[in-house]
């Protein structure tokens, strides 16, 4: 008996504190910040594509995995080339189309770089920006998501 009231009161515990994180009481840059910090990142491939006129894209494959419990359509990543020392060649986020794509599902993405160039001695690495200020959440385009009414 006793182990089950203390079953009950960490369910109880549990469930109001993801009820107070998840509430009308969080600000939206919170709760995105909160949605965003659930998705995993995994780059698979990287390859660039050029045009008829020879303009360069880059397109990164990433494997993206929601571990929490909330969907979400779009997902800004940063996506930064390194050149062989090591430098900065190019950093730029791009919003992944995640629309479709389940919690505890992942998915195969792609994200898409115009104008960006990736020869064979360069490195691409994948990022999803933490910590960032509530102006920075604000202007990512998933804010618009969290902000939208049900």
């Amino acid at each position: 008996m006793r182990l089950q009231n203390v079953l009950l009161a960490s369910i109880v515990v549990l469930t109001a504190t993801v009820l107070v994180g998840c509430g009308e009481g969080v600000p939206p840059e919170q709760r995105l910040a909160q949605i965003r910090y659930n998705h995993e990142i995994f780059p698979v491939a990287a390859k660039t594509l050029y045009d008829a006129e020879g303009n360069p894209t880059l397109l990164v494959d990433l494997q993206v995995a929601n571990q929490g419990g909330v969907p979400l359509d779009m997902l800004t990543v940063l996506v930064t080339v390194l050149d062989a020392e090591g430098n900065t060649k190019n950093s730029e986020r791009a919003t992944l189309d995640l629309e479709g794509v389940q919690p505890g599902i992942g998915a195969r993405v792609s994200a898409s770089l115009p104008g960006v160039e990736l020869l064979d001695e360069d490195e691409v690495t994948v990022e999803l920006e933490s910590n960032l200020s509530p102006e920075d959440i604000r202007t990512l385009p998933e804010f618009a998501l969290v902000t939208a009414p049900n």
